[in-house]
C-alpha cells in the first residue's frame, strides 16, 4: 500500500535532514574517538597473525621451504592490515552510533522514545510465525492521546532441511525479516482482518479460509478483488464488513495499490509490515509503515464507517503540526 500520507518529498526530506544531523554528529564523535581502542587493535591483530600463520603453514606444506616466505610475509602483512581494518570498524561503529542518535533524537522531539528492542507480543498471525522469534531497534510512542503504537524491526526464523547432491541432508535456520508498525485499533465489529497483495478469490484464499478463523471476503468491485486478498473473521457480520469497505473506500485501496505491505488486525491492535529490516540511514520507510497503519486504522475504526481516510488530518498525526 505506497502511502499518499508519507510522500517522495517528505521521505526526501526526511532523510535529508537525518543524513546533515548523523553526519555532524558522527564528525563531533570521530573527534572524540579518533582511534580504536587498544583492545579492538590488539583483537584484530592477534586475529590477522593467527589467520597469516595457518595459510603460510598451508603454503609451506604444498611448497617447503620458500612457503616459511609466504608465511613470514604474510604475518607481516596481517600487523599491517589489522590496523586499517580496526580503523574501518570503528568508524562504521561511530556512524551506526550517530545515525541512532539522530533518529532518537528526532523521535524525542515528538515525544516517542527510541530503543534497542521493540517490544512486541504474538498478536496477529505474522508475529506468531515461524519457529522462533526476535525483536531490533524501533520507535514506540503515541499518536494521540488514545493511539498508542511500536514500529520497527521483526524477524521470524524457520527451521529448514537441504540435502545436497550425494543425498546429505542438513538443516539450517532461514531468516524472514520485516519492517512493522503496530498501533492500537479496537475492532468492535470486525474481530479480526488480513488484507495484503493478492486475489480474494483466489484458490489460495479459500485454502487460507479453509485452514484459519478468517474466511476470504469478495467485494463488489473485480479490481479489488484481482488486487488484494481480504480476509475477515468467520463471525464477523456480512453488514459490518460492507459498512466499513464501502465502493469509495475499495476505489481508495485500488488507487494506492497494493504494494507490499499486509495488514493484520486482532485483539485490538493493527500491524502493518513490509519485507525486509528498516534502516537507520532511511528512516522514512519506517514512517512510510507508520502512515500505511494509520490510514487503514481510519478505515477499520473511523465512525461513521465507510468513508475515505482524510489524509490532511492522519498526516497531522504522523508527522505533526
Amino acid at each position: 500500500m505506497p502511502n499518499d500520507l508519507f510522500t517522495e518529498g517528505d521521505r526526501a526530506k526526511l532523510n535529508a535532514a537525518m543524513e546533515s544531523g548523523s553526519g555532524s554528529r558522527y564528525a563531533a564523535l570521530l573527534l572524540e574517538q579518533p582511534h580504536p581502542s587498544g583492545v579492538t587493535k590488539w583483537v584484530a591483530r592477534a586475529g590477522f597473525v593467527i589467520l597469516g600463520l595457518l595459510l603460510g603453514i598451508m603454503l609451506t606444506a604444498l611448497i617447503g621451504p620458500l612457503g616459511l616466505i609466504g608465511l613470514v610475509i604474510l604475518v607481516v602483512l596481517g600487523v599491517f592490515a589489522s590496523g586499517r581494518i580496526a580503523g574501518w570498524f570503528h568508524r562504521r561503529g561511530l556512524v551506526g552510533r550517530a545515525r541512532k542518535e539522530v533518529v532518537g533524537g528526532y523521535a524525542e522531539q515528538r515525544g516517542w522514545q527510541m530503543v534497542e528492542t521493540i517490544s512486541l507480543a504474538a498478536t496477529t498471525p505474522l508475529l506468531r510465525d515461524g519457529d522462533r522469534r526476535k525483536t531490533g531497534w524501533g520507535v514506540h510512542g503515541s499518536v494521540d492521546a488514545t493511539t498508542q503504537f511500536s514500529a520497527g524491526f521483526y524477524e521470524y526464523e524457520t527451521r529448514e532441511t537441504r540435502t545436497d547432491s550425494e543425498g546429505n541432508s542438513s538443516e539450517y535456520w532461514e531468516q524472514h525479516p520485516f519492517t512493522v508498525a503496530l498501533i492500537t485499533a479496537p475492532l468492535a465489529d470486525l474481530k479480526q482482518l488480513s488484507i495484503a497483495k493478492g486475489s480474494t478469490g483466489g484458490i489460495f484464499s479459500k485454502i487460507s479460509g479453509a485452514v484459519s478463523s478468517l474466511r476470504p471476503v469478495p467485494l463488489e468491485s473485480e479490481e479489488f478483488n484481482k488486487q488484494f486478498q481480504l480476509m475477515v473473521a468467520d463471525e464477523a457480520a456480512e453488514i459490518a464488513i460492507r459498512l466499513r469497505f464501502t465502493p469509495a473506500v475499495q476505489v481508495a485501496l485500488i488507487e494506492r495499490g497494493a504494494g507490499t505491505s499486509r495488514a493484520e488486525a486482532e485483539n485490538g491492535v493493527l500491524m502493518v509490515a513490509r519485507v525486509g529490516e528498516p534502516k537507520t540511514d532511511d528512516f522514512g520507510t519506517l514512517m512510510d509503515i507508520l502512515g500505511d497503519a494509520l490510514w487503514m486504522r481510519a478505515v477499520l475504526t473511523d465512525d461513521p464507517p465507510g468513508r475515505v481516510p482524510n489524509v490532511e488530518v492522519l498526516r497531522v498525526l504522523l508527522l505533526g503540526e
